[in-house]
């Protein structure tokens, strides 16, 4: 994850709630991930956590935080309750809150695609029963 991706969801938005000690990860109106830190002396903890109806995402958000996250960044996660702890050293907050708002970039990405394929999926569904009805009206 080298550069964080344009779009119209300001990364500047996203560092400024980590760097505040909570931020709310939305799609179309909807949360989809909880993101809550505070600093303990020279250390950042937090946790993210999954809001209902989204924890299909935390597998691929596991996968992709252990693929690209920075060396100071210690992460748990927790499968059962589809969260994960974190912390790092201050000094590396903004490396980490860049690294946190790629990901968010990404799973924001993935509901919004799964949602447009979903739409897909049903329009061809759709014309598959139209197209069928009108062979069966030709029949006849």
């Amino acid at each position: 994850m080298s550069a964080v991706p344009q779009t119209k969801l300001t990364s500047q938005d996203q560092l400024t709630g980590l760097a505040n000690g909570f931020t709310k990860v939305s799609v179309n109106q909807q949360e989809i991930v909880k993101i809550f830190n505070q600093k303990s002396g020279l250390v950042m903890q937090g946790m993210c956590k999954f809001e209902e109806g989204f924890e299909a995402l935390y597998p691929l958000f596991r996968g992709l935080s252990e693929a690209g996250k920075p060396k100071s960044l210690n992460l748990r996660f927790e499968t059962s309750d589809k969260s994960a702890f974190f912390h790092y050293p201050v000094s590396s907050q903004d490396e980490v809150s860049i690294f946190f708002s790629q990901l968010i970039l990404l799973l924001q990405k993935e509901v919004k695609f799964k949602k447009v394929l979903k739409e897909v999926i049903t329009n061809l569904n759709q014309f598959k029963a139209e197209q069928s009805l009108l062979q069966y009206a030709m029949m006849d």
